[in-house]
């Protein structure tokens, strides 16, 4: 079966030495992955390259116009949803562990890689990426449904009526699937004087911002009938606030 260029992982090889770009590109042809490799000298160069074409970039750490470890964070802050993996000619585990730490997804020893373990390598950090960011979105998604949650709830009345002839009763339609209470809100309040007021909103079809925006309302109207202010001036002010 033919492989497309759309089934290519993009690879950017990030290095000035010409026996080393010459020794990973034969490495890449022997080994059993699919790639579309680049290739660029300096960091200068490269950080053009950064698109979403590209997978994996293999990186060495000393290039002309940067050196050593930060060589790793200045790709990496460039672009985080890349996998990297240095290319290092120290043969210590510290030194690999570092630039991870820097990070990078995977180190190899240069001399001491064949096809396939580069193969590998590319395709195991190149997965490792993915999962990562699979996992960073549903955090960030977690987080946003904890807050939907938290500003849903701030839209819950609770009924300030002493008169017990008064009986409030509601029943919320979710706007949308799994959500906890429908977009309208209300509040009831009576005052000193026996006199019962009444507050209905809607932020339903609305985003986080608004429903916040709505639960400020709530409260400040709550906070503003309750002192007594006269129905224009709770109304003026509630205007003022948006």
């Amino acid at each position: 079966m033919s492989t497309t260029v759309q089934d290519r992982i993009g690879v950017l090889l990030i290095e000035d030495d010409d026996g080393d770009a010459f020794q990973v590109g034969e490495l890449l042809a022997e080994g059993s992955l699919a790639v579309s490799l680049v290739r660029r000298r300096t960091l200068a160069e490269a950080l053009g390259e950064l698109t979403s074409n590209i997978d994996c970039v293999l990186l060495a750490l000393g290039l002309p116009d940067v050196v050593g470890l930060d060589t790793v964070r200045r790709v990496c802050a460039a672009a985080p949803r890349i996998a990297v993996i240095v290319l290092t000619g120290l043969d210590t585990e510290a030194a690999g562990e570092a630039a991870v730490d820097a990070g990078a997804q995977d180190y190899l020893i240069k001399g001491r890689v064949d096809g396939d373990l580069l193969a590998r390598a590319i395709r195991y950090a190149v997965g490792r990426r993915r999962a990562d960011e699979v996992q960073q979105q549903l955090r960030v998604a977690e987080l946003q449904v904890h807050e939907n949650a938290r500003l849903e709830r701030g839209l819950v009345p609770h009924p300030i009526v002493r008169d017990p002839s008064i009986w409030i009763a509601s029943s919320y339609l979710p706007g949308r699937r799994r959500a906890l209470l429908g977009g309208d809100f209300y509040d009831a309040v009576e005052t000193a004087d026996g006199r019962l007021h009444l507050l209905v909103g809607d932020v339903s079809g609305h985003g986080p911002d608004e429903a916040a925006l709505a639960a400020g309302l709530r409260i400040a109207w709550r906070a503003l009938t309750l002192s007594g202010a006269s129905g224009d001036l709770v109304l003026s002010t509630l205007q003022r606030v948006t």
